[in-house]
């Protein structure tokens, strides 16, 4: 069962993709290609502004080794404005574009802005817009995403602008937890999505 963390005070986050895809050379080496493919996700590393020992005991759910966590990301200087509510727009789709309803019309989806797939199984998934896309007057667009689809959407999906969150694997920076001279902790930690 995944541990929701608190809300962060972040001094930074750094989102990644962790890729899938396979490089190929010729055998003279003298040709590169990329072959995509299903299983590219994210990563997020995060440093939290220094926090006592009583806060830092609100982030032990980090140390658990059987579940993951769900933690909200930052998407700092970007203005959401207010999207609707969105659903993924019919069952079936595949590869790197998702057609999405429920948009507030004219909703303009942000190139890098990330949102959240909620799949079936109930595990939030992120993607990111590869490109800037604008809803039409129904409220519909097919947004093109950096990674491939990683769970098929089902019609009706719910997707979520507003509250983005990366669920995933915890791992701590060493020391995270050590308590300094002046009573601070200084928590580093990655979160990986499971793929």
């Amino acid at each position: 069962m995944a541990k929701q963390l608190p809300t962060p005070r972040f001094i930074s986050a750094e989102p990644s993709i962790v890729s899938s895809s396979i490089d190929q050379r010729s055998a003279t080496g003298s040709n590169r290609q990329k072959g995509l493919r299903k299983g590219s996700h994210y990563s997020c590393e995060i440093a939290l502004e220094p926090m006592s020992h009583a806060e830092a005991l609100e982030w032990l759910d980090l140390r658990n080794e059987a579940d993951t966590v769900v933690l909200s990301i930052p998407q700092m200087g970007l203005e959401i404005g207010a999207p609707g509510t969105t659903r993924v727009n019919g069952s079936g789709q595949a590869g790197t574009n998702l057609s999405i309803k429920g948009f507030t019309p004219s909703y303009a989806v942000r190139k890098g802005q990330a949102f959240n797939h909620v799949g079936s199984d109930g595990v939030r998934r992120i993607y990111i817009a590869s490109a800037t896309v604008i809803a039409d007057g129904s409220g519909n667009a097919t947004v093109p995403l950096e990674t491939l689809l990683n769970w098929p959407p089902l019609n009706n999906d719910v997707i979520d602008f507003a509250d983005v969150r990366i669920e995933g694997f915890a791992s701590i920076e060493k020391g995270s937890f050590l308590q300094d001279g002046n009573g601070w902790h200084h928590i580093r930690f990655m979160v990986e999505e499971p793929g």
